[in-house]
């Protein structure tokens, strides 16, 4: 039989240490086992020896445990009770400086009495002002009912109107004159007119002229000038009375059934004017100008005939649609047309600077701006 090894010297402290805890934790035990056996007694002794207690009586102390159990952190309650304390100490010490005399602050004690009666102003300027907005209310009201009982407006039709074409005005171009007032074109015959009163300026020259001369230039003989039919004829000069010369022509009265012709010399010029206003009802309709026999159309086709004439229309406001009307006649017609917007009663033409009257112009001091530019009115073309 083989002889049994000797054990390791390092085996026997392990074991003797095993052994050891072994005991140890055995005892534990056994104590904690005691001691839950003592404390499971007493427990059953004090819940043994307690008095029954009810559902309600239960409820009841439970209750007054609650009530009892602090709800704010005690911590808290001492920070925000030295802070309230601080507060009392504060207001107290303002109270102290503020307990003085009524002298010492010069204190008004309201008027009960003043102020009732600013109170009865208050109300009076409101029932006035309420009584303003009212009437302003009911005003609007009536607005809004005649806004919503006015018809719709509705735009005229749109009118065509050409654009301006500008061409430069003939050279020596004799100009015949139309009115369009009233609805109506109206032939001035200014032309004709002028002839007839500077004939009767002529006639007229002994009874009611001041003074006639021949006018001469600076080398003492008489100044030649052309007339329209290129004769020479020497240059003069005829001064009338003004007040003679308007009775004359009032006297005469001048004109046929479309113009009415006057001469009144004017206070504020030497120049002697011719008038020539339209009679009520004179001239065509834009619907009488249409027809080819009319006196428009016969006018234009004597004028087509002169390649110097060039019709001129003098426009009033209340006539625009009837110049769009007679333009389009005289543009199919070729004639040339100028135009312009007229806001005189009537067409006045002066007469040849020969004929003057007897006037004194007052003194001008002309005035100059330093640096003023001058521009030139715009030329007169055709369009």
């Amino acid at each position: 039989m083989a002889r049994r090894g000797k054990p390791h010297e390092e085996e026997l402290p392990f074991v003797a240490l095993m052994d050891t805890m072994t005991n140890v934790v055995g005892v534990l035990i056994i104590v904690l086992v005691m001691i839950g056996i003592g404390l499971a007694k007493s427990v059953r002794k004090v819940l043994s020896d307690l008095p029954p207690v009810t559902i309600e009586e239960h409820a009841k102390l439970k209750k007054e445990v609650e009530d009892a159990t602090p709800k704010d952190d005690p911590k808290k309650v001492e920070e925000e009770t030295a802070k309230l304390q601080q507060t009392l100490t504060k207001t107290t010490e303002e109270l102290k400086t503020m307990e003085v005399s009524k002298e010492k602050q010069n204190i008004k004690i309201v008027d009960l009495d003043q102020l009732t009666k600013q109170i009865d102003e208050r109300k009076k300027e409101r029932e006035a002002k309420k009584a303003s907005v009212d009437k302003l209310l009911a005003e609007l009201d009536a607005l809004k009912a005649r806004l919503d009982t006015t018809p719709v407006y509705q735009a005229p039709p749109a009118t065509i109107v050409k654009l301006p074409n500008p061409r430069p005005m003939p050279e020596k171009a004799e100009v015949q004159h139309f009115l369009v007032v009233g609805g109506r074109v109206v032939f001035t015959n200014d032309e004709e007119f002028s002839k007839l009163v500077e004939g009767e300026l002529k006639r007229s020259e002994a009874s009611i002229a001041l003074s006639r001369e021949t006018v001469k230039g600076a080398d003492g003989k008489p100044v030649m000038q052309r007339d329209k039919s290129g004769r020479l004829s020497p240059q003069r000069k005829v001064v009338f009375d003004s007040k003679k010369l308007a009775a004359h022509f009032a006297r005469l009265r001048l004109g046929n059934r479309d113009i009415k012709v006057e001469v009144v010399p004017s206070p504020n010029s030497p120049r002697i004017p011719m008038k020539l206003s339209p009679a009520p009802g004179a001239g065509e309709t834009a619907e009488q100008a249409k027809n080819l026999v009319s006196v428009f159309q016969s006018l234009l086709r004597k004028f087509k005939i002169d390649p110097q004439a060039v019709v001129w229309f003098h426009v009033y406001k209340d006539s625009i649609p009837t110049y769009l009307a007679i333009r389009e006649i005289a543009d199919q017609m070729g004639v040339p047309v100028g135009w312009d917007l007229y806001g005189s009663p009537a067409f006045v033409r002066t007469m040849p600077a020969e004929y003057t009257v007897d006037f004194t112009p007052p003194p001008v001091v002309p005035v100059v701006a330093p640096g003023a530019v001058s521009i030139a009115p715009p030329k007169t073309t055709l369009d």
